[in-house]
């Protein structure tokens, strides 16, 4: 029990030093954007020239990008709700399983579309054509999703299992 307070401890802490600014922050940056593309050189890297004759095209990139990190923001906000059922003793409800579901979904939604559209990005932002055949960040996120769906569906036979138990005694 220790273990789950100390984790709900640090991602209520990870929810409150970073995520609920970096809502503010994103929501500026996305009208920020819009009336200064300039600004997009802190997301991509890229020649100036190109910036000024593809505004549009790295305005729509940029809120993609910024798409995915708000999606990142709603799996933590839903990973803290599940920790509250943990806490109240209720991990076969079935708001965790449903939780642990739409986590793994998005999860793997925001590795997939990130590595398609870093790819993509690279391609027509740079004319660069680069595989990332290593370990990414992307990668791992889909590995993580994977996770958190087979961990739903782990949860889901538990729950069965448990109100079969307790049908029988």
């Amino acid at each position: 029990m220790r273990k789950l307070i100390i984790l709900k401890s640090l991602v209520d802490f990870i929810w409150i030093v970073t995520c609920i600014p970096m809502i503010g922050l994103l929501v500026f940056f996305i009208v920020f954007m819009f009336i200064d593309p300039e600004s997009l050189h802190l997301v991509f890297d890229m020649d100036e020239d190109f910036l000024k004759s593809s505004k549009i095209m790295t305005q729509i990139f940029g809120l993609l990008f910024v798409l995915l990190f708000l999606i990142g923001i709603y799996c933590i906000y839903l990973f803290r709700k599940t920790l509250r059922y943990f806490q109240k003793v209720k991990p076969f409800h079935d708001e965790v399983i449903l939780n642990f579901h739409k986590i793994g979904y998005l999860l793997s939604a925001i590795g997939l579309v990130g590595a398609i559209l870093i790819f993509v990005a690279r391609l027509i932002l740079k004319n660069e054509f680069k595989i990332n055949l290593g370990l990414s960040p992307y990668i791992l996120l889909i590995c993580l999703g994977l996770f958190f769906m087979v961990l739903s569906e782990v949860f889901k036979v538990a729950k069965h299992a448990k109100e079969e138990n307790d049908l029988t005694v």
